[in-house]
């Protein structure tokens, strides 16, 4: 018959609930982690991309209200019925460069989209398998060490003096 040498099996005791609370915190964390990357994603995925284009359909509608109001004031009958037209092409100037720098952040937003969507798949990835561990080994291992410590209580019972 095999003997044992076991000395503290409170020690394996706090070692078990360290192993518990260990799964628990980190699956919380790792939720919020998770959380956090998919925040991310949508931002610059979603948000920040429709954001652009709704500015750019605004600067082509003032760009086309600029363009008009110049239009109107150059097209008086008579060349001096015509009030000073120099506010209305500055406006028109000031709404097309408006309109090109959102031009310019709609395809940079396509740009991030697509460079933090891969990024968030190359973190999501090693993260699924921390995730298992928490979800699966990490009980899975505890309760194996669970049914070692029942054991050794068990086997301390039976070697009691006078058991």
């Amino acid at each position: 018959m095999s003997t044992s040498n076991v000395r503290n099996i409170e020690s394996l005791e706090a070692f078990h609930a360290g192993m518990v609370n260990l799964a628990s915190d980190w699956d919380k964390t790792l939720q919020e982690v998770r959380m956090i990357v998919h925040r991310a994603e949508s931002y610059f995925s979603q948000e920040r991309p429709a954001y652009w284009r709704r500015q750019l359909q605004l600067a082509e509608r003032e760009l086309s209200e600029a363009k008009d109001s110049l239009a109107q004031k150059r097209a008086a009958i008579r060349p001096g019925d015509r009030p000073a037209a120099s506010e209305a092409a500055k406006r028109v100037r000031t709404a097309e460069q408006r309109v090109r720098e959102c031009e310019s952040k709609v395809r940079a937003t396509k740009a991030w989209s697509i460079e933090i969507s891969q990024q968030c798949d190359a973190l999501l990835g090693p993260l699924a398998d921390v995730v298992q561990h928490c979800e699966v080994l990490l009980p899975t291992a505890a309760n194996e060490l669970r049914v070692l410590i029942d054991q050794l209580r068990a086997y301390t019972e039976q070697q009691k003096p006078g058991s």
